[in-house]
């Protein structure tokens, strides 16, 4: 037999490998296939699971490979699904478990959609997972545990779902994850420490979430960090001192939380790459550190609504510090911080001082809110340097001096907005400069003289221009007609006067008109009718007259006020005029007619029996009328002149039964006003003791400051109300004096009877001085004072012949007699509640522009509501917690939220003793010594003074709830409040 010879062997050789290449190739083309249409039926079944209204998965079918499929992308080589983009494509439905089939995804984007269900964990067999965007879906359920399987996740973003739940701790096993977004979900409990192994995190956003507990110390751990948002959530607490020396940080937020403590002093030089710190909405205190403006980046610094004031303790010492109220200045470095800034919010603070002239420096600034604190002084005129601020304000302040007029520089102005200080002088007319300006807000201040036609001119203005509560004077500009676009016009509450311009008409977008508390005059210009948006109009305390229009009702007037005009003639009765709730008229006497809801009497329209005079003759009369008026002018003029150089020191009874007296009877009477007779002073003049010569009496005389804008109106209103009441429980007017004073200025003054023991006020928050002169008030004395207001407020609301709301009840306005009996005095807020319009709805714009007194005051007023009963209910209920709390409404630990109502009402679970006036504790601890006490020592006057105190607490507390409809009628009050006086007097009878 031959043997193969070597040739033979080597080509059977190839033969074979070759076809084993060929073997092994076709096997590999069939796992390859196999692979292919694993990932092929794991997106069909993903397809069949969601509703494509767009058809965007239409490409998904059997013609083409599913590389070709819209969103897919394959890996060049495996020709696997490696990438799923399916964002912003209007899909819903859920999300297949069979996603995790797609082992090779590394990639998945499927935000912008609405997914809902819960996430499926089968994405935690992605191990190649290094992109996850889930967010902006309908997610919910908790995050699932097992992720942390995908240990090369980079980016997972679940924002804007609706998860909820604790956060798995396990995702702190994540050691390459740069990004974890989890904002505006449902979450719930606290930050895992495990957080702090996320060595190579940049990004951390939990904002809008319920998370609470501390900001983990880990977090320090974490020194990749570039982003952390925890905003708005429940965090409580310090912010570790750790973070802050993590000098990658250029975007810190933690808004709206309850954190505490203060910011570390060297914070500019441990983040020096700091853009943006936002800790709004918190319980911050301390200064602000004048390291900051070594961040040289920094373009926002937001502090807004925590208790910032001035110096404090070390930062490792803040801990626990909340309670302290610190004062100071604003910082210097202001005018050092890096012209990068554009945000700068301080509002909301304890911030006093000054601004200084440093903030012109800031000339990139677009932002600056610094309402509702303390500071003073000037407005720098370098402000004006500022020329791309857009939003500015400086309202609730104490700025004094003018407006500067570098502030019509700021010509990329939007808003405007410095309500609330002491400003003065007059409006500055650069504001016309300001040609993008959407909101004025320059009310509630001393501004005063005309108001500048240039201002009227500013076209731009559409969502607000108020200029009310100022002193500003003259007549309303015609310019007014060109805010076309503005939907809300604010002047009450000033002295202009003359007739309201018929331009007015060219606010063709006006909403919202208010124009009472002036002294306009004339008609309602009759171009008005075109106001066809007009919602609101109130022109009450004016001088206007003539017929009230009838095309008021034909607008979509929802709220109208006339009242306190000259207006005459019949009402109208369409529209506006079919509802008393809707409209008031009250305070115009010669109106008559309309619906009988308005109770005007009927209009008598029956002609004259006599022939009509003819038109020459009609205009004789009138002529000669004027002529007649004009001598009976002169001759009393004369006669009054006679008569006061005759008789200036004389004074005597009048018909109506008033004494009589002058300028010169009150300046003797005090000693030329002497300060050592000076009782006290008030928003709108003084009080001084006087010794009347006419009555041979003490009595107590109030002199009106008429150059304080509004005390010619608080004169009238408390002449007008003193003049309709008598009760035991008001403080007694004997006369009224209105004349001139020996310089030929006007003088107004009213003379009350005289109140021995001074203002309760005095009582529960004595002076040194006062303490050693005074015993304290008992709880018996306290409970009849109590029942003194209630029954004077109890008679103004329902007793008198018109129905009166005091609106400035407060203890300074108690006054106690020989006999410590309670009587309500100043009346100058007050105002008449008509019977057929008492019942107003709360949620109507007021017509009246009541101010009252900070904490006393109703909240619903603070929101534009009309004064009702119930706005003096809360404040007596106010009234009645400081009397036996011993606690002004506006101590300074009523802040963040806190008030005297919620410190009274936390306290009647268990702790009523703990609140009450310590002063009432120690007259119970005199009173019982030497009596014999029960076994937890404690007898049983204790117990009986201790339920007492309770029911007055619980008096408080209802009549002083912030809804008027749960407040405690003032009926009820003064019964319940009889009924304790009955058990003290009966129970100190017993013993």
């Amino acid at each position: 037999m031959d043997l193969p010879n070597r040739d033979q062997i080597l080509s059977k050789s190839v033969s074979c490998l070759t076809t084993i290449i060929l073997l092994l190739w076709s096997v590999q083309a069939v796992v390859e296939a196999g692979k292919d249409e694993t990932d092929r039926l794991a997106l069909l079944e993903f397809k069949a699971q969601i509703a494509d209204t767009d058809g965007i998965l239409s490409s998904w079918n059997d013609t083409s490979h599913i590389c070709k499929w819209y969103g897919i992308t394959c890996g060049r080589s495996h020709r696997r699904v490696t990438i799923l983009d399916l964002s912003s494509e209007n899909l819903s439905g859920v999300v297949s478990p069979f996603i995790g089939n797609l082992s090779f995804l590394r990639e998945v984007y499927l935000q912008n959609n609405s997914f809902h269900s819960e996430i499926p964990p089968q994405f935690s067999r992605l191990f190649r997972l290094q992109t996850l965007f889930l967010n902006n879906n309908s997610f919910n359920g908790q995050i699932p545990p097992n992720l942390s399987h995908c240990s090369n996740l980079l980016i997972l973003d679940l924002g804007v779902n609706r998860l909820e739940g604790n956060l798995p701790t396990e995702l702190g096993s994540l050691s390459k994850l740069q990004a974890l977004v989890l904002q505006a979900n449902g979450l719930t409990g606290n930050i895992p420490l495990s957080f702090g192994n996320l060595s190579s995190l940049k990004i951390l956003a939990t904002f809008s979430n319920d998370l609470g507990g501390t900001i983990p110390e880990t977090f320090g751990r974490l020194r990749n960090l570039n982003i952390i948002t925890l905003g708005t959530n429940k965090f409580v607490g310090t912010i570790p001192i750790s973070i802050f020396n993590i000098s990658t940080i250029t975007r810190f937020h933690a808004d709206g939380n309850q954190l505490e403590g203060g910011l570390p002093s060297d914070l500019g030089f441990t983040l020096p790459n700091l853009k943006r710190i936002s800790l709004n909405f918190n319980h911050f205190i301390g200064p602000i550190p004048n390291s900051i403006s070594n961040a040289s980046n920094l373009s926002q610094f937001e502090i807004k609504s925590n208790n910032f004031t001035g110096k404090v303790p070390s930062f490792s010492k803040m801990k626990g510090l909340l309670s302290n109220a610190f004062r100071g200045p604003i910082p210097e470095c202001i005018g050092n911080l890096p012209i990068t800034l554009r945000g700068f919010g301080l509002s909301r603070n304890h911030i006093c001082g000054t601004l200084p002239s440093g903030i012109g420096n800031l000339i990139n600034l677009e932002i600056l809110q610094m309402w509702r604190n303390n500071i003073s002084g000037k407005i720098p005129s370098e402000i004006g340097n500022l020329n791309k601020m857009k939003l500015m304000s400086l309202s609730q302040n104490s700025f004094s001096g003018q407006i500067p007029e570098s502030i019509g520089n700021l010509r990329t102005l939007i808003k405007l907005s410095l309500h609330s200080n002491n400003l003065q002088g007059s409006l500055p007319s650069s504001l016309e400069n300001c040609r993008y300006l959407l909101l004025l807000d320059l009310s509630a201040n001393n501004l005063s003289g005309d108001i500048p036609q240039e201002i009227m001119g500013l076209s731009s203005l559409s969502i607000c221009l108020d200029l009310s509560q100022n002193c500003l004077t003259g007549s309303l500009p015609r310019e007014v007609g060109k805010l076309k676009n503005l939907g809300r016009l604010d002047l009450n509450g000033n002295r202009l006067s003359q007739q309201i311009p018929s331009s007015i008409s060219g606010c063709i977008s006006m909403e919202k008109l208010y124009l009472q508390d002036n002294f306009f005059e004339g008609l309602l210009p009759s171009t008005m009718s075109s106001m066809r948006g007009l919602q609101v109009l109130n022109v009450s305390n004016n001088r206007l007259s003539g017929h009230i229009p009838e095309f008021l009702g034909s607008l979509n007037l929802t709220n109208l006020s006339l009242s306190y005009n000259n207006f005459e003639g019949a009402l109208p009765t369409g529209g506006v005029f079919r509802s008393s709730i809707s409209t008031s008229v009250v305070g115009n006497k010669k109106l008559c007619g309309g619906l009988q809801q308005f109770q005007l009497p009927r209009c008598d329209y029956k002609e004259s029996k006599r022939r009509r005079i003819s038109g020459t003759a009609t205009i004789l009369i009138s002529v000669v009328s004027a002529l007649v008026g004009v001598a009976c002018i002169l001759s009393l003029l004369y006669f009054s002149w006679c008569r006061h150089n005759k008789n200036a020191s004389a004074s005597s009874s009048s018909e109506d039964g008033l004494l009589h007296v002058s300028y010169h009877n009150l300046l003797r009477a005090t000693d030329g006003f002497s300060s050592t007779n000076l009782l006290g002073m008030g928003s709108f003049g003084s009080v001084y003791r006087g010794f009347l010569d006419q009555t041979h009496s003490i009595v107590a005389i109030k002199i009106f400051d008429l150059t304080h804008c509004g005390a010619f109106k608080s004169f009238i209103a408390e002449c007008e109300a003193l003049r309709r009441i008598r009760h035991r429980n008001l403080v007694k007017v004997i006369t009224a004096c209105s004349g001139f004073d020996f310089n030929g200025n006007d003088f107004k003054a009213l003379v009350y009877e005289f109140m021995s023991n001074g203002s309760l006020d005095e009582w529960l928050h004595p002076t040194a001085s006062q303490c050693t002169a005074r015993s304290k008030l008992s709880l018996l004395k306290r409970v009849n004072i109590a029942i003194d207001v209630a029954c004077a407020i109890d008679y103004l609301h329902y007793h008198c012949e018109m129905p009166i709301v005091h609106c400035d009840l407060k203890s300074s306005n108690v006054l106690l007699d020989d006999e410590m009996t309670g009587h309500v005095g100043d009346f100058g807020l007050a105002r008449f509640l008509p019977e057929a319009t008492h019942k107003l709805l709360a949620d109507q714009s007021s017509s009246i522009g009541v101010k009252g007194s900070f904490g006393y005051i109703a909240p619903e007023y603070g929101s534009g509501s009309v004064v009702s009963r119930e706005g003096d209910v809360y404040s007596f209920g106010v009234l009645v917690l400081e009397t036996f709390i011993g606690k002004r409404p506006t101590n300074d630990m009523f802040e963040n939220g806190l008030n005297i109502h919620c410190f009274a009402k936390a306290a009647l679970v268990d702790q009523v003793e703990k609140v009450i006036d310590p002063v009432l504790l120690m007259e119970y601890q005199e009173s019982e010594k030497g009596r014999i006490v029960a076994p937890d020592g404690k007898n049983k006057s204790w117990f009986i003074n201790l339920e007492c105190l309770v029911s007055v607490i619980e008096i408080g507390v209802a009549c002083s709830s912030e809804s008027p409809r749960e407040r405690m009628d003032i009926g009820n009050a003064l019964t319940k409040l009889q009924g304790i006086r009955k058990k003290l007097l009966e129970f100190t009878v017993i013993v």
